[in-house]
């Protein structure tokens, strides 16, 4: 009877000791047709880097297989323990809402209500705006004088005036944001939705 091919033999060797090995690759690496292996190296790392994972996972799993059940009660718990976790925190931190207007390239993004609440525009054009003024509900107005392409502002309540010199409240609700430039004005929030 035949030798099995060293590749076989590798694999038969690694099984008999309970661990998986990836298989060394003999000769060179063949070049493309500008001479450079890249391609060929990194197909080849991809592959050796996907079967060193398939091995660890194995190995992973049959430990946790052979494990006693008082161990396997500990990592249920974890597990439960964890998704809960991060099933709360998604649940409790919800994400900013996020409101586009593609005329002036405008995006508005409106930070939860609570003790600091903020708007956040984004100029997104290329175009500078000029003699920007953003009135909130009606009633609170901000000016600025440009803000750049690709920049942003951010506006609290206490940059926000009233008709009467007031300032807004400090919890003031954002429930309807105007932008006006000198090219146009764009409604950003209506009635917290989008117009």
């Amino acid at each position: 009877m035949t030798d099995p091919s060293p590749t076989l033999k590798a694999r038969r060797d690694a099984y008999l000791h309970g661990r998986v090995l990836s298989a060394a690759r003999s000769g060179s690496v063949t070049l493309d047709a500008e001479g450079e292996p890249l391609p060929s190296r990194l197909r080849s790392g991809a592959a050796s880097t996907a079967l060193n994972v398939r091995a660890i996972l194995r190995e992973t799993w049959e430990d946790f297989r052979n494990s006693d059940r008082y161990f396997k009660y500990k990592a249920l718990i974890l597990a439960a323990w964890t998704l809960l976790t991060v099933f709360g925190v998604a649940v409790a931190c919800p994400g900013p809402s996020v409101h586009r207007d593609p005329s002036l390239g405008a995006r508005l993004v409106v930070g939860e209500e609570g003790e600091h609440p903020a708007l956040v525009l984004n100029n997104e054009s290329d175009l500078a705006w000029q003699e920007v003024i953003i009135v909130v509900n009606g009633r609170y107005r901000a000016a600025i004088s440009h803000v750049e392409p690709h920049a942003f502002v951010t506006i609290t309540p206490k940059q926000l005036m009233g008709d009467n010199g007031k300032l807004a409240p400090s919890d003031v609700r954002f429930t309807d944001v105007e932008l006006r430039t000198r090219k146009g004005s764009a409604v950003l929030l209506q009635k917290g939705a989008l117009p």
